[in-house]
């Protein structure tokens, strides 16, 4: 998805931007730092950064966190974090989750929306334990509810896009560290009404509060008990199409936004 945002292709920007692999020769760049792989090399990726008048830095697949942005230093660099921690200051950083894999890019036309309700995913930790028993109590004779044994071990990824795009609600149960994942983004450009997790599944923090630092106006419901699942389950599907047609609206909205926030940041450091 970050890719889409920089080509243009998640909503048009009318900008050109290059895709390089390590430090392109130019006066400015947006650079890509996976987190969790460089954490320790702040004076390296600094030294490197001096070469440039400008740096747009996304810092990405980091979970846990474990990359500290404010230890790189450049006179005029902007930042967006992924998955940031609701116990953290980024300062004025742009915050963003994990996004859609690759194969949600293309997805069925108009397809039947069939599937009452959809949950494909590992249950590897105590949270989705506890979210997989909670599914499995929800009476509702259309629904599929799929435990896969680990990461990329469960259906192929067509057959899951197409269950994706049946479905009218898709639970979205935390990751390992964060609340997030790439359900709540997989639902939203599937058309469905994603049920989003507010809790870690570390419980090392309180995570609380998440989905709304990301998303201040978020149309789709947010659970921090599955206690009361069924009666979450219930409200969506009664109103399902003005929620969807609601849900909808608001993920085309803010994909604009985040273009617009590219664009707002790189007039910042004088990239335009």
């Amino acid at each position: 998805m970050v890719w889409r945002l920089l080509d243009g292709s998640l909503y048009p920007h009318g900008l050109n931007i290059r895709l390089c692999e390590g430090y392109p020769h130019t006066t400015g760049c947006v650079l890509i730092i996976p987190g969790r792989y460089w954490v320790g090399q702040y004076m390296k990726i600094s030294e490197a950064l001096t070469r440039y008048d400008w740096v747009l830095a996304f810092r990405t697949s980091d979970e846990e966190d474990l990359f500290d942005i404010q230890r790189v230093w450049h006179p005029n660099i902007r930042w967006w974090v992924q998955l940031p921690r609701t116990d953290r200051d980024y300062g004025d950083a742009r915050l963003f989750g994990s996004g859609f894999p690759a194969h949600f890019n293309k997805l069925p036309a108009q397809p039947v929306k069939d599937l009452d309700l959809f949950l494909s995913a590992q249950c590897t930790t105590p949270r989705r334990k506890q979210a997989f028993e909670a599914f499995r109590q929800v009476h509702q004779p259309n629904m599929l509810v799929d435990e896969t044994p680990g990461f990329t071990l469960g259906m192929p990824p067509a057959e899951y896009v197409k269950c994706m795009s049946r479905a009218k609600i898709a639970a979205a149960p935390s990751g390992w560290f964060s609340p997030d994942s790439f359900r709540l983004y997989e639902a939203l450009e599937a058309g469905a009404v994603p049920i989003a997790d507010d809790h870690s599944c570390r419980w090392d923090y309180d995570s609380r509060g998440y989905w709304r630092r990301l998303f201040p106006d978020a149309p789709f419901p947010i659970i921090a008990d599955y206690t009361n699942l069924q009666a979450v389950v219930d409200d969506v599907l009664t109103g399902w199409t003005g929620i969807a047609g609601e849900v909808s609206s608001w993920w085309a909205a803010q994909k604009q936004v985040y273009a617009r926030w590219l664009r707002e940041d790189l007039e910042a450091v004088g990239a335009l």
